[in-house]
Formats: structure tokens, C-alpha cells, sequence
């Protein structure tokens, strides 16, 4: 999946988007948003981004997979993962197309 173009004269912050951990998971999230990291935080799922917040809200789909689970061939990009349960379970984070 391509990079998103952002306005490199708008003013940028990073947020944090805590979700549950399922195999899709919708985000509304502003238009353009840049995914910077995927990790857990005091053992909840979390996708931080470099956002505009001044932009327009978009829906942006996720697909979390622990590892061994199948995927499909246009899963997306794979954007990070993360540790849970200690480090016992490992899963990974694709943006859907």
C-alpha cells in the first residue's frame, strides 16, 4: 500500500487509537493519518499515528493476526505488532486495502 501524502505545512500531532483486539478492527481516524507504531500500553492494544487534527475523520480498517493464524494474499501492509499476555502471544497488525 502506498504512503499517504500528507501537507507538509499542517500542523501534525501524534494520537494514540487504543482498540480491541479482534481480527478487524475500524478506526475513525483523520484523513491522512500516518501509522507510526503498533504496540501494547498497560495491556491494551494501541496504533499510534503522526495525524492532522484539523482533518476530516476517515474509517481505516485493520486486520490483527496472531501468528500461525492464515491470512489472504491482499491482507495490506503490514504495519507492526505487538506482544500480549507477557509476551506469550504475538500479534500483527495489516491495513486492509
Amino acid at each position: 500500500m502506498a504512503k499517504r501524502k500528507r501537507d507538509r505545512t499542517a500542523m501534525t500531532t501524534v494520537y494514540k487509537f487504543p482498540f480491541d483486539l479482534k481480527d478487524i478492527v475500524v478506526l475513525k481516524m483523520p484523513a491522512g493519518s500516518e501509522v507510526l507504531h503498533v504496540d501494547a500500553q498497560h495491556g491494551v492494544p494501541c496504533l499510534w499515528a503522526r495525524v492532522d487534527s484539523k482533518a476530516a475523520l476517515e474509517v481505516r480498517r485493520f486486520r490483527v493476526a496472531g501468528t500461525g493464524h492464515p491470512l489472504k494474499e491482499d491482507v495490506g501492509e503490514h504495519l507492526g505488532w505487538l506482544l500480549m499476555r507477557g509476551g506469550s502471544l504475538v500479534f500483527h497488525v495489516f491495513e486492509l486495502p
